[in-house]
Order: C-alpha cells, then structure tokens, then sequence
C-alpha cells in the first residue's frame, strides 16, 4: 500500500499539496529503482488514480517506485487570494499554469517546485522504509492526465536536469497560460463548453517565453524524452494541443516537427492509435513521440481484457473518473517509452 512521505522531508513552498510512496515489492531486486511521479488530473485523487489508471499494476510488473503527490479540493482557493493566499483547487487540479503568481526566481509554479522537491526527498530514501530499495536518480521519469500532464509538461521543462523523461497524457503546452484563471480560454480546456467550442488559442505558447524556458534549463541531449498521447475524440482539453505540445518538445530538442523518423499505427493497436517518432539521426531511441488516439475522449487510456497483462480497472463511481476501458493500456505504453519495464 502506498504511505505518506513525511511533510517534514520536503519543502511544500507554501502550497497544499502533500504526497504518497508506493514501494513494490519488486523494487529492492532491481538494485536502484526507477522512479515514477505520477500526477493525477482534476476531480481525482492521487492514490485511486494510481490504483485504476494501470501505473500499479505497471509498478508490481516491473518493480519501479512511484511518488503520488496530491492536490487539495478547496472550492475558496480561487476567490480573490491573488496567488499567494492559494490553498489547493477547487477541482483539485495541480495549478501548472500559475507563474505570474509565483514568488520563485524564474517563475516557476511554486507546485512544481514542491513536487521537485518531494522527487529529491525520494531520491534520498525518504518515504522508502527501513529496508527500502535505493533509487536511481538517472531514472525519475513523470506522468499525468490532463492537469496532472500540465504539471507534468511544467517539470520537465523547468527541472529537465532531474527528469530522464515524461508522458502527458491529455495535456497542454508549457506557458499556454500563466495563471489559472486564464487557462481555460487560452489553453483550450473546459468541462462545461460543447465540444467544438474548446479550442486553444492559436500557436499554443508564448513562444518567446519558452525560449526562455529552454535557456535556464539544464539538460544533457536527448533528455528528458517526451511522449505525448492525445484522444482524438476530447471534449475536455483540445486535441490541437497535442500538436502544439509536439512543437514545443522538438523544439526544445532542435528537432523539426515536420520531420518525423517514425509514421505509422501503434502494432498493438492498428485500428485507433497513429504514432509519430521524432530523433536525430544515430539515436538508440526516441526523444518526442506523439500518439493519437482516433475516437477517444478525455480519458486515461486502460486494458482491463487481458488477466495476463492486468492494466487498471474500471471503479464504479456516481462521478465520471476519466478512466476508461478502451481496450489499450496507456501505462504500458508510457512504461515501455519511459524505459521503466525490467
């Protein structure tokens, strides 16, 4: 079972947000364990996200440790509090898009910077147990769902150096806003709007600012590699933001967006997912790799036919959970990219 990383082991910079430490069993036989932030998206919680998503079940297969942290519901947090006086969200998103409201140099999201450093208290053994398996600190990757894949985009961008890669799963473009207050208009997210009116503002970014963003970033090449994986059929987040998301991470590469070395359909899907490779020429692996899911909506992806191959389940809610059974594991897919699989 997942337990709580002492508040007293990071800096939380002020914020609501608190943390979970699922160690499996199979951690300790790896040697150093990679390790996996997983974020989850708005009306979730981090540990029924973890548990019905298929990343447990990826974590039990394959013995990587993984680092929950969570958002607090607070419905007050956005009524006048001018950034600083923000205690969680009303929906319990992670505020990804909050930079003019930060106080830290560089304007980072002060949750980002929490989650940094909830990464470098696991790092260190923090949350691990006694007897808990050391972790690989070339070997942190990030994940989430929507919000939780803003945040993640957010990471990778402003901690390159910590994170060897991610998958965004229904996310949007680093700086496609700089408060939350503004994001739905800008970054073309909505869960009120019909599904034609959720449109992201053209480009998709300051794009001015994300140099920016490159310049301070410290990263060696080819790190940290992106997977982007976007529902055609969203009525939530935008799927043009995929396209935008791919702009963004070739360029951060020095790749060109228009030049993909991999154009084809997912061999595990042939009939719904069409994939797009982007790496220079001579690499081992992938940097950029979007995956478009043809008919999906705003969804974590999970597999629930294959008692062989367990990825996520299908809770019975009053509430919709934006996990679905579509016969494709999304976790899966992202371990694999992720280099998280034994």
């Amino acid at each position: 079972m997942p337990v709580e990383l002492p508040a007293g082991t990071y800096d939380a910079q002020g914020t609501a947000l608190s943390a979970l430490v699922y160690v499996p069993d199979g951690a300790r036989a790896r040697g150093k364990a990679p390790l996996l932030v997983l974020l989850h998206g708005c009306e979730q919680d981090a540990r029924t996200f973890f548990e019905d998503s298929g990343w447990k079940d990826m974590a039990d297969a394959h013995g990587f440790v993984a680092l929950l942290p969570a958002q607090k519901h607070n419905l007050l947090s956005m009524a006048g509090t001018g950034g600083f006086g923000r205690y969680g969200n009303p929906l319990g998103c992670f505020n990804f898009a909050d930079r003019l409201n930060s106080p830290l140099k560089g304007f980072v999201p002060s949750e980002a910077a929490a989650i940094a450093s909830m990464v470098g208290a696991v790092v260190s053994g923090k949350g691990l147990g006694a007897k808990g398996p050391a972790v690989d600190a070339e070997q942190v990757s990030v994940t989430g769902l929507s919000a939780g894949a803003g945040m993640a985009a957010v990471l990778l961008a402003d901690y390159s150096q910590v994170f060897a890669g991610g998958a965004l799963f229904a996310g949007v473009p680093v700086m496609c806003a700089q408060s939350m207050q503004s994001a739905a208009s800008l970054c073309g997210i909505s869960v009120m709007r019909a599904c034609a009116e959720v449109k992201a503002r053209s480009g998709g970014y300051d794009s001015r600012e994300w140099t920016k963003a490159v310049q301070r970033a410290q990263h060696s090449a080819g790190r940290p590699r992106v997977l982007i994986v976007q529902g055609t059929a969203d009525c939530t987040v935008d799927p043009q933001n995929a396209l935008y998301l791919t702009n963004q991470w070739t360029a951060f590469h020095g790749l060109k967006a228009d030049a993909p070395v991999v154009i084809g359909q997912e061999p595990s899907w042939p009939d719904r997912a069409v994939r797009q490779g982007f790496a220079p020429a001579g690499a081992n692996a992938l940097w950029v790799e979007t995956v478009l899911l043809k008919g999906v909506g705003h969804v974590m992806p999970i597999d629930t036919r294959n008692p062989q191959r367990p990825c996520g389940r299908v809770r019975v809610s009053e509430t919709k959970t934006y996990i679905e059974d579509v016969g494709f594991c999304g976790a899966a897919l992202a371990a694999g990219f992720l280099q998280l699989e034994r």
